[in-house]
């Protein structure tokens, strides 16, 4: 019985070694990037497919790799990748394909104009690789060009995002509040509705914690949009607030 147990405990060291590995080939991956070294990412993108194709740290491999195209705009190998990995067993795998696949399928023109998707795909990329005033610049850039295209209430999302980065609460609520009146307003699908609430009692929640108002906006979400995939997350962080850890003096 003894003899079992060290070989069971010898195997299972040996799995965990192999998935630590496979998680740093990811990080790896995503230094490429900061470096733009983008061929060097997608190897060892590859490489971990190939090694945990059927694996969760496979999914994540394959988004990585899919969100490396979509910076490229290849969005044709892009969606390829994103059209399977919607059904990831991973809920955040599967919402960040969904939320990638839907951005890219309706801003695609049907004259083949790919300017303010390869523009705002750019804008992602340097801010990734932290490069946060020229991605402001190129998105000021496809808002004066473009004022009506369907990206500006992305464009509000990734302003969200690099508002949070920089610790502006306060202004990365008021671009969420726009996402989420635009978008009612426009009749526009729920996706980014979801995705703006979500965002915001995440930050009242995480980082200005009002307790309060986080339980509000999960509700809100909650019943507002059942069929959102942010829903069981939304339901575990209500659990949270309503049953809080003690803390320990």
């Amino acid at each position: 019985m003894t003899m079992r147990t060290g070989k069971g405990n010898s195997y299972w060291s040996v799995v965990s070694s192999v998935r630590f590995s496979g998680w740093a080939k990811l990080q790896l991956g995503d230094y490429y990037i900061l470096t733009g070294k983008i061929w060097d990412a997608s190897l060892a993108y590859s490489q971990v497919d190939k090694a945990f194709r059927e694996d969760q740290l496979g999914e994540e491999a394959r988004f990585r790799n899919a969100k490396l195209a979509y910076y490229r705009s290849d969005f044709e190998w892009a969606q390829g990748q994103l059209s399977v990995l919607k059904a990831s067993t991973s809920e955040l795998i599967a919402n960040d394909a969904m939320y990638l696949s839907v951005l890219i399928t309706e801003n695609i023109p049907p004259d083949s104009v790919m300017t303010p998707l390869q523009r705002f795909a750019y804008a992602d990329l340097l801010l990734f690789q932290n490069k946060d005033k020229e991605a402001e610049a190129l998105l000021d850039s496809i808002a004066q060009a473009f004022p009506k295209h369907p990206l500006n209430d992305d464009i509000l999302m990734l302003r969200s995002r690099l508002a949070v980065k920089h610790r502006d609460y306060k202004l990365a609520l008021d671009y969420l509040r726009q996402v989420y009146e635009a978008c009612k307003n426009c009749g526009k699908d729920d996706l980014l509705r979801d995705d703006a609430l979500f965002r915001t009692a995440d930050i009242y929640h995480h980082f200005l914690e009002q307790p309060v108002l986080a339980k509000q906006y999960y509700e809100q979400l909650i019943l507002d949009f059942p069929g959102s995939t942010f829903v069981q997350t939304a339901r575990q962080k209500l659990a949270e607030l309503d049953n809080p850890e003690p803390v320990i003096p």
